[in-house]
């Protein structure tokens, strides 16, 4: 096996950090920032990224891609994820959202949501999570009961991101009254102005933009918004998280922090520099596992529970690094990048502030883990 780059793909990486460092301010660290500008710049590179044709580069032609290898792909979001995703919330429309609909999805949905997604000029939000639903995804109450040509739906989700400013959410939700578990659950493309529909911020340390809770109160959407079989959204959810999982090359962030730690003059110490060489192997570790999944996308798989390893592997990772950092660097590590003193532009205090939300999002580590021992390993649910 190669596990090099091409010289294209060198090229393209090359060419893609020179874009970002002409287009992003010098104190970029990421939207979740208190700085109205920060969605402005998020918006206006996603743009110019799709002009390039970057943006939606793996897509097929007839979707407004460019039928690139998955390896090129995997280079965008290495080099994006290092630089703090400037694409705000649309790597989910590029990553699984998108290619979720373009394998459940009528012609006509496909019609509707695939350009904008592909212009970059749409958000879109997950409506997963629920107060008593958040890993354990089965158990959601959120119900979207069909009546005649409409889904009436109430409930509530919560730790929603991008909320605020998405104009669309992939709602999973219960279409069968009394149905429990996996069975009666159906997938919905809904507009998040719809009446009906309350966006709450939940104000938290990890800033703007970030949390939100998402309240239905007998909002009304067209039954066309039913992505995939009518009561079978299980098997569309599970695979959209199946691309999520591995949609976000978080190692790559983690790695840029490790370097800049490794720059610090405190990681002069020889316990330190021990620790970060041991940290760079768990990365390798991380990187290396993430792109076994990649393979298998290649191949045409769909990973039953690699992707949950990836993931554990990721979050492993930026644990490690911030282990270092946070006792390295002391309360420096929690100067925001509003403060002249604050390391690296702030980013290390972004990275370090997030690293509370890795064994969450996308799925609880410890759920993950569970995945992969039950399907990986075969180990039986004691």
């Amino acid at each position: 096996m190669d596990l090099d780059f091409t010289a294209d793909q060198r090229e393209f990486r090359e060419e893609l950090r020179s874009f970002l460092m002409e287009r992003l301010p010098d104190d970029w660290a990421g939207i979740f920032q208190e700085d109205d500008e920060v969605l402005d710049v998020s918006f206006a590179v996603t743009r110019a990224m799709a002009e390039r044709g970057w943006l939606t580069q793996l897509w097929p032609r007839e979707y407004g891609g460019a039928d690139a290898p998955i390896w090129r792909h995997l280079v965008l979001q290495e080099e994006l994820w290092a630089h703090f995703e400037p694409r705000g919330g649309q790597y989910m429309g590029v990553n699984w959202i998108g290619p979720s609909i373009m394998h459940f999805g009528t012609e006509d949905q496909k019609q509707i949501y695939l350009p904008r997604i592909a212009a970059g000029d749409v958000q879109w939000a997950q409506l997963f999570s629920e107060p008593d639903a958040g890993s354990d995804l089965a158990n959601l109450s959120t119900k979207a009961y069909l009546d005649g040509d409409n889904f009436v739906i109430n409930g509530e989700k919560i730790w929603t991101s991008y909320a605020d400013f998405a104009e669309y959410g992939f709602l999973v939700a219960r279409s069968v009254p009394g149905s429990k578990r996996r069975q009666g659950i159906s997938v919905l493309l809904i507009e998040l102005d719809n009446p009906g529909i309350e966006i709450r911020p939940i104000p938290t340390p990890l800033g703007p933009h970030e949390i939100h809770s998402v309240v239905f109160t007998d909002a009304v959407v067209p039954a066309s918004t039913l992505l995939g079989p009518l009561h079978e959204g299980w098997k569309v959810a599970t695979t959209a998280l199946s691309y999520e999982r591995t949609g976000a090359s978080r190692y790559a962030r983690a790695t840029r922090v490790l370097g800049e730690l490794e720059r610090h003059p405190a990681a002069d110490d020889p316990i330190v520099r021990d620790g970060i060489a041991q940290t760079l192997a768990v990365g390798r570790a991380a990187e290396l596992m993430n792109y076994s999944v990649i393979a298998m996308r290649e191949r045409g798989e769909i990973p039953p529970w690699q992707a949950s390893a990836a993931r554990v592997h990721n979050v492993a990772y930026e644990r490690r690094v911030m282990g270092i950092g946070e006792p390295m660097l002391g309360t420096d590590v929690l100067v925001t990048k509003e403060d002249d003193h604050a390391l690296e532009t702030g980013e290390i205090e972004e990275f370090d502030r997030h690293i509370i939300t890795s064994s969450v999002t996308a799925g609880t580590y410890e759920v993950q883990m569970g995945i992969v021992a039950s399907r990986g390993l075969g180990l039986e649910r004691d």
